[in-house]
């Protein structure tokens, strides 16, 4: 088991303002929870009152990377790395020991349309990529997506299993007899790069102009996002966030679990979309909406 000492925390945390306080000697060589890690671990506490320095006096951590402005107990068993953002450094060093050792390779059973632009990409068993897709370097496209026809995925973007990218959306017109039309969807969907794409997410294409998530966006599984839909950059989108058809949704916003976005509206940038909430008129940027109907609680101080 590979051990890991003081020197490795530097490395990795060498861009962040980090102390480093108690035994210098630590090492370790798992990461754990705080609450179950042993003398071999290392783990994090993100609390900054009272629940994090009770957390910190009663962990058998060897190592604990902790925020600057919780009390330190008076122990000289624990290297106590002080930083700024505790899980953030955490996840680094996580990172940092457990490397991506994946090859960038196609299945056997991966279907690839005609007049497809493929990087240096990975697409997993049962994959079915349509015609005229562009896949950028480095992006990972787990088994049994479906991609459709003229679908556009920029560098470093993940998609995960059973989801399905750039097919119709649901636009229908009825005629004087009440028999709907369905309405063509001749647009497509534009991914950026370094997306993350959850599982059993739905990405419509789009109308007529195509339907647009941007770079660093991050959606959780069971996400639909309907047709001409434009995502911010770095806007996290969780578990079964349903989003109706033309939604601007801006930079750096936040949607809840389970949250609906009525068509056409506007959400601003930093907008944060509450747990379960129902919005059906636009949100300011830097607002915080909850509830049915979603009504603006606070400003996002974030």
């Amino acid at each position: 088991m590979e051990k890991y000492s003081e020197n490795f925390i530097k490395e990795i945390l060498a861009a962040e303002k980090i102390e480093l306080i108690g035994r210098q000697d630590a090492v370790f060589a798992k990461f754990s929870d705080i609450v179950a890690a042993d003398r071999d671990s290392i783990s994090f506490c993100k609390y900054r009152d009272e629940r994090g320095q009770r957390l910190l006096e009663a962990t058998h951590a060897a190592v604990v990377v902790c925020p600057r402005e919780v009390t330190l107990p008076q122990r000289e068993d624990i290297l106590f790395v002080v930083v700024d953002n505790p899980r953030l450094c955490f996840a680094r060093l996580v990172a940092a020991a457990n490397p991506d050792k994946s090859e960038h390779k196609i299945h056997k059973t991966a279907v690839i349309g005609e007049n497809c632009q493929i990087g240096r990409v990975s697409i997993g068993a049962y994959a079915v990529i349509g015609d005229n897709v562009l896949l950028g370097d480095g992006s990972i496209i787990f088994p049994n997506v479906v991609i459709d026809d003229n679908v556009v995925i920029g560098r470093g973007s993940v998609i995960k299993s059973h989801t399905t990218i750039g097919q119709k959306g649901f636009g229908f017109e009825f005629d004087k007899d009440g028999i709907p039309f369905a309405i063509p969807h001749i647009g497509s969907v534009v991914i950026g790069d370094n997306v993350e794409i959850g599982a059993h997410n739905t990405i419509a294409r789009g109308a007529l102009k195509n339907t647009i998530v941007s770079d660093y966006v991050k959606t959780d599984d069971h996400v639909h996002i309907a047709h001409n839909v434009r995502v911010g950059k770095r806007t996290v989108i969780t578990a079964c966030a349903e989003i109706s058809g033309s939604v601007a949704i801006g930079d750096d916003c936040h949607l809840g679990p389970n949250c609906s976005i009525m068509n056409g509206i506007a959400l601003g940038d930093r907008a944060l979309v509450g747990l379960g909430a129902v919005v059906i008129r636009a949100v300011p940027d830097d607002a915080v909406v909850a509830g049915n109907p979603a009504r603006i609680i606070k400003k996002n101080e974030q």
